[in-house]
């Protein structure tokens, strides 16, 4: 087995996921339970009537990379060359790792607590890491002044994600700007940005969350249709950023797979051009971020107030024998409930274990109660 590969553990979340039984109140993975309007399925079985169904150019259908970018409307990521369709957000971000990079000098920093993929990858094509914590006692809020002190030497690619998975922080325009600001005053050679917006249309009920890219140009978007558009399935996503670095990508993604299904991006253009067929659920996760986040409170649980996403974190430091590894197992064991500990995400989440709000609220309700039992047991 390449030693690279043998080294790095598989995925705790998919573990637990794995173990879970038909019984299980799930608020483990991040699954939407809503169901996609039929209509763009129908457009793109039309289209592909019409057509066949032929492989796309290898950066995916020229109208869709348009639509993506018109959709994005941040600065330097103006048309279809600089979108790259690809196999769901995890293909783009290993794309953008892979094609970005030089493993003999380059390191990357990340943004913790974050997505356990990006270091994986990271580690995967021999590339340093270092994390950039944020703090846990401000509720790991925004900040860029701590991440542009966390810089090192050798970084190249900054990676952060808004909002955040694990903990549903939304960075917000202002200091995402001061990080714009602090990256362009940095000397020597530029540090290249990774945001990933997949979760972007779920930040609330007014709009999709700000992005780096608005204010840095040298920045790579990540996002998809899964999470926002229950379309985890459809496996489709992008990788948007400078031409240059978008071609290099392309050149990668073209060895890899030649390009994404055909009938997804008919699909994915159909919403895009047309969002009246499946507009993003904003008012929906934010009425169930706010059903969780009161449950928990009246459940006497402490727990990160979640701004975006569909996730937070709930603190267990004082619990007897507080090891979220333990309690996530127990908590399937005999309560028959699935939660991914907070560890999976980056030690500075070691005292937390993280919960999904896709589940109806009955569902959310029964699995609280039988959280804070088993936390109080």
């Amino acid at each position: 087995m390449n030693p690279r590969l043998a080294a790095i553990p598989g995925s705790l979340i998919r573990e637990l996921n794995a173990l879970k039984r038909p019984t299980s109140l799930d608020l483990g993975l991040g699954e939407p339970t809503l169901r996609p309007d039929p209509r763009p399925f129908d457009i793109a079985r039309d289209w592909i009537a019409r057509h066949g169904c032929p492989y796309s150019p290898n950066p995916g259908f020229q109208d869709l990379r348009a639509a993506i970018a018109t959709t994005l409307a941040v600065p330097g990521i103006s048309g279809p060359s600089d979108v790259c369709v690809t196999n769901g957000s995890q293909e783009a971000l290993y794309l953008a790792i892979k094609s970005l990079l030089d493993p003999a000098r380059d390191e990357v920093a990340i943004v913790s607590p974050a997505y356990p993929l990006y270091a994986k990858l990271a580690q995967l094509e021999g590339l340093a890491t270092r994390f950039i914590s944020l703090d846990p006692a401000t509720d790991f809020a925004p900040d860029a002044d701590r991440v542009l002190a966390g810089l090192g030497p050798q970084t190249r690619l900054l990676v952060l994600a808004s909002p955040a998975n694990p903990t549903g922080r939304v960075w917000p325009a202002q200091q995402l700007e001061r990080l714009a600001r602090g990256l362009l005053e940095r000397p020597g050679q530029p540090v290249l940005a990774l945001s990933d917006e997949v979760y972007r249309d779920l930040a609330g009920p007014e709009g999709p969350a700000p992005s780096l890219a608005t204010w840095y140009e040298p920045t790579y978007v990540a996002g998809s249709l899964s999470k926002s558009h229950a379309l985890t399935g459809l496996r489709l996503g992008w990788l948007a950023g400078p031409r240059e670095g978008i071609a290099a990508a392309t050149k990668v993604h073209q060895f890899l797979t030649t390009a994404a299904s055909t009938f997804s991006q008919r699909v994915a253009h159909a919403i895009l051009t047309d969002p009246s067929t499946f507009p993003p659920p904003r008012a929906h996760y934010a009425h169930q971020r706010e059903s969780l986040a009161r449950m928990l409170s009246e459940a006497g649980l402490a727990a990160l107030p979640p701004e975006g996403a569909f996730y937070t974190l709930v603190r267990l430091s004082g619990a007897p024998g507080s090891d979220p590894v333990a309690l996530a197992r127990e908590l399937l064991a005999s309560e028959d409930v699935v939660t991914i500990p907070g560890i999976a995400f980056g030690d500075e989440a070691a005292d937390w274990i993280r919960l999904s709000c896709v589940a109806e609220e009955r569902v959310l309700q029964e699995a609280v109660t039988r959280i804070a039992r088993s936390v109080r047991r």
